[in-house]
């Protein structure tokens, strides 16, 4: 008996499988270039950045001398600004009693202690009246906190001898006071 090998059949492969494994290939060939191109291109700029930093570093040194050079200037200006945060103003008083004082009243001593923000003021006036209405005008004025009034007597001219002892609120030290805003 012979055995008779008949020639196999060419298998035939569907035409979408085929377009399928070409797209794969591009596929691959694709991300394999992409990926080279990528470590290629960090590889590049940590480099640079490398370079860059070696530049970087004697500016660093430098910002960094300045500014404790810097550090002792900065503590002086806050010291400053601390200074003048705390002073008072004494002017605003002389504006204050200047505008609040009636025409016939002079004022001929005046004292003043910041930290009790009180103001002791001597003076005098024509007659008991003119001082009364001008304790009575004190007395209503916001900035007046207390008004305390001692030595009052008549001088050998016949005016009316005072001295007034005024404790202030703290608005009248703030600059809008200065200007009489």
């Amino acid at each position: 008996m012979a055995i008779e090998i008949a020639p196999r059949g060419k298998i035939k492969l569907p035409f979408w499988l085929i377009v399928l494994g070409v797209f794969a290939i591009i596929l691959l060939i694709g991300f394999l270039g992409s990926y080279f191109y990528l470590e290629i291109s960090i590889k590049k700029m940590s480099q640079e950045i490398q370079e860059k930093g070696t530049t970087l570093t004697p500016l660093m040194e430098a910002i960094e001398k300045k500014e404790e050079e810097l550090n002792p200037i900065e503590k002086k200006i806050d010291d400053f600004g601390e200074l003048l945060q705390k002073h008072k103003i004494p002017l605003n008083i002389f504006n204050f009693l200047e505008k609040i004082c009636l025409p016939a009243v002079w004022f001929s001593d005046f004292n003043f202690t910041s930290e009790d923000r009180e103001v002791i003021v001597s003076g005098h006036t024509d007659t008991f009246v003119i001082l009364e209405q001008q304790i009575l005008v004190l007395k209503q004025d916001p900035l007046v906190k207390s008004l305390n009034i001692s030595g009052v007597s008549i001088s050998e001219e016949g005016k009316v001898d005072f001295t007034f002892l005024l404790t202030f609120a703290p608005q009248i030290f703030t600059p809008l006071e200065i200007t009489g805003q």
